[in-house]
C-alpha cells in the first residue's frame, strides 16, 4: 500500500514555486487542482476549513440537468449538464446512482401539463444520448399503484423522468482530491488564504494562514526556531513581518474558487475595485423520518409560490428541498429560518395530506448558499443564472494571474475544470508534463445497498479499507452501534483522504455524521483512532470530540420555533 498522506509543512510550501494555486476545496475548486495538476502544472490546492465542507455538503445531492432551466432559456446550460450526468452515472457508479422521480401536475400549478410534457420532451432531446429511461406520462390507475399515499385531489397529470443522486457528494471531493494528489498535486486543509501579494499588480504568491496552529499539534511554520518569511505590503511593495503561523507561498496564477466566499477572498487582496460578483441565493433542506412519505422520488411545484422542490429517499431517511431566497450574509453563518422550514413542512403535507409531515419527524435541517453571478435585487431569484464563468481580473485592473470562478453547481464541477485550463494558459505555461488520471475508485455497475455495505462508497479502493481490517482486526469493528460504518474507514480517512479532524472524518469521509445520531456515541473510539494516527495529545484529543459535537449542531441544525 502507498505510504499514508501526510500533512503539507507550511515552511516547505515557502521555499516552493507553484504554477498554480486553487483557493478553495469544494467540488469545483478540487476539479480544479486535478485538471491543472494532470495538464502539467505544479498545483496547490488550498481550503480554509475541509475539503467538502461548504456548499458542496449542503447540495440537494442530486446530479441533473436542470429541467427548470429550460423555461429561463439556459438551453446550452442544461445539455451540458445532461452530457455531465451521463459521464457520471457511467464511471461513479458507486457514488451516482440513477434516480426515477414522479412530477404530479395540479390544477393552478404554475407550469400546466402542457408545458411539464414540453420540457419533459425537450430535455430527452438534450439527452439523446443517455443511458437512463425517457419520461413516460402516468395513467390515474398507475398513479395509484406507484404512489397510493400521492394527493389526487385536483391532479390533472402525472409524469416520470430521470436524473441521478449522489448521496454523499462529499466522496466525490475525497476522490477527485485523491486523484489530484496521486498526480503529484499538494492539497491544504484547514488553512486561510489570507491575502495575495501582488507588488505592482504583478501577483507573486498567496499568503496562507494556519487554521490548526495551537489546537494541541505544532504547526510547522510556528515550531519555535523555525524562521518565518517576510511578506510585501500589497500595496507598497515595502517589507512587512507576517505572523508566525503565516506564509507566503509563491505561484504564477491564482484560481479563486471559493463558491459563495469568492467576494470574501478578493477584498483581502490589491485587486480592482471590482463590483460584486457574487449574489448567492440560500438553499434550505430537511431530513426526516416520515413513515408515510413517499417511497419514491417527488419533484413538483410549490403551491405557495411556483417554485421546484423535491422529496427524496435519501441515505436512511427523506429529504425535503429546496429554497432559493436571496442572501446576503456571511455563507458560513446560512441557516434554515421558520418559515422556511413552515414552508416545506407544508408542502410536503399538501402532496402527502393523509401522513403530514411534522415538525417532531425532522431530524435536523442543513443549508447552503449556492455561488450565483451577482443581480440587482427584485428579480426573481429563480431567473438568477445557474451557468459558471472565469473572471480575469487582469482584464478589469486586477493582478496579472488572478482568476475567479462565478457560478458552478455540483454536476458541471468536471467541465467547468476544463474551461479554467484556457484561462490558465494565459498566464503561464506547465512546468510538467501532462498525466492520466489513476481512477481506482470506479467500478463496474454494482448492486449497491450501502446500509448493508458500507465500502461500497469506495468503489475498486474498498481493498484498500479491507487491508488496514486484515492489519488490525480491531479497525474492523463498527464506530457506533446504531450504523454500519467501522473504525477502518477512520483510519483510512486520515491515512488517504486527508482528514485532520473528528469531523473531517465523520462528517465528510463517511455518511455517518449525517445518520440520526450522528455517530456522537462513536466519537470517541474514532478519536482514539485518529489519535494514534495524528499524534493528539490528551487534550487535542478531548477538544476534537466536543469540537464535533459542536460542528454537528451548527451543521445539521435542529428545527427551530
Amino acid at each position: 500500500m502507498t505510504p499514508a498522506v501526510q500533512r503539507p509543512d507550511l515552511n516547505d510550501l515557502s521555499k516552493q514555486q507553484f504554477d498554480v494555486i486553487v483557493i478553495g476545496g469544494g467540488i469545483n475548486g478540487a476539479a480544479i487542482a486535478r485538471e491543472t495538476q494532470l495538464a502539467g502544472y505544479k498545483t496547490l490546492l488550498v481550503e480554509r476549513e475541509d475539503f467538502g465542507a461548504g456548499t458542496t455538503s449542503r447540495a440537494t445531492r442530486l446530479i441533473h440537468g436542470g429541467l427548470r432551466y429550460l423555461e429561463h432559456g439556459e438551453f446550452a446550460l442544461v445539455y451540458e449538464s445532461l452530457g455531465e450526468r451521463e459521464t457520471l452515472v457511467r464511471e461513479a457508479p458507486h457514488l451516482v446512482q440513477p434516480l426515477r422521480m414522479l412530477v404530479p401536475v395540479y390544477k393552478g400549478d404554475e407550469r400546466p401539463g402542457w408545458k411539464v410534457r414540453a420540457g419533459l420532451i425537450l430535455y430527452d432531446l438534450f439527452s439523446f444520448r443517455k443511458s437512463l429511461p425517457r419520461h413516460r406520462a402516468m395513467p390515474e390507475r398507475a398513479i395509484a399503484e406507484y404512489e397510493p399515499g400521492l394527493n389526487r385531489d385536483g391532479l390533472t397529470s402525472a409524469f416520470l423522468m430521470s436524473d441521478a443522486q449522489v448521496e454523499f457528494p462529499e466522496r466525490l471531493v475525497a476522490e477527485a482530491v485523491r486523484e489530484f494528489v496521486d498526480a503529484g498535486g499538494i492539497a491544504l486543509n484547514h488553512a486561510s488564504a489570507v491575502g495575495i501579494a501582488s507588488p505592482g499588480h504583478k501577483l507573486r504568491g498567496l499568503l496562507v494562514h494556519d487554521e490548526l496552529a495551537g489546537h494541541g499539534t505544532p504547526s510547522p511554520a510556528a515550531q519555535p526556531g523555525t524562521a518565518v518569511p517576510h511578506a510585501t505590503d500589497r500595496a507598497t511593495g515595502e517589507g512587512a513581518r507576517l505572523p508566525d503561523t503565516t506564509v507566503e507561498i509563491p505561484t504564477k496564477v491564482i484560481v479563486n474558487a471559493a463558491g459563495p466566499w469568492v467576494d470574501q477572498v478578493l477584498a483581502k487582496t490589491d485587486a480592482e475595485r471590482h463590483d460584486r460578483l457574487l449574489g448567492g441565493t440560500k438553499g434550505s433542506h430537511l431530513v426526516a423520518e416520515w413513515p408515510g412519505g413517499p417511497p419514491h422520488a417527488i419533484f413538483a411545484s410549490a403551491k405557495a409560490d411556483g417554485r421546484p422542490f423535491f422529496i427524496l429517499p435519501w441515505y436512511r431517511y427523506t429529504l425535503i428541498g429546496t429554497t432559493d431566497l436571496r442572501y446576503d450574509g456571511d455563507p458560513s453563518d446560512a441557516r434554515c429560518t421558520p418559515d422556511e422550514l413552515q414552508y416545506l413542512l407544508d408542502e410536503a403535507t399538501r402532496l402527502f395530506p393523509a401522513t403530514p409531515l411534522t415538525r417532531e419527524q425532522v431530524l435536523y435541517t442543513y443549508s447552503g448558499v449556492r455561488p450565483l453571478p451577482y443581480t440587482p435585487g427584485g428579480d426573481d431569484e429563480s431567473t438568477i443564472s445557474r451557468s459558471h464563468f472565469v473572471i480575469d481580473h487582469a482584464k478589469r485592473g486586477g493582478p496579472d494571474g488572478l482568476l475567479s470562478i462565478v457560478g458552478g453547481k455540483l454536476t458541471t464541477y468536471r467541465s467547468l475544470a476544463r474551461i479554467a485550463i484556457p484561462a490558465i494558459k494565459k498566464h503561464c505555461a506547465p512546468t510538467g508534463e501532462p498525466s492520466t488520471p489513476r481512477t481506482g475508485s470506479q467500478a463496474p455497475p454494482p448492486v449497491r445497498s450501502l446500509p448493508d455495505d458500507p465500502l461500497a462508497l469506495y468503489g475498486q479502493r474498498r481493498h484498500e479499507v479491507e487491508a488496514l481490517i486484515a492489519e488490525d482486526a480491531a479497525l474492523g469493528k463498527r464506530i457506533c452501534e446504531h450504523n454500519p460504518e467501522v473504525l477502518a474507514q477512520v483510519a483510512y480517512a486520515v491515512e488517504r483522504e486527508h482528514a485532520v479532524t473528528l469531523g473531517d472524518a465523520l462528517l465528510r469521509r463517511l455518511p455517518v455524521g449525517w445518520s440520526k445520531c450522528h455517530t456522537l456515541d462513536g466519537a470517541e473510539p474514532a478519536a482514539a483512532v485518529m489519535r494514534a494516527r495524528l499524534g493528539w495529545d490528551e487534550a487535542r484529543r478531548a477538544r476534537e470530540v466536543a469540537g464535533y459535537a459542536d460542528e454537528v449542531e451548527r451543521v445539521c441544525a435542529r428545527p427551530r420555533n
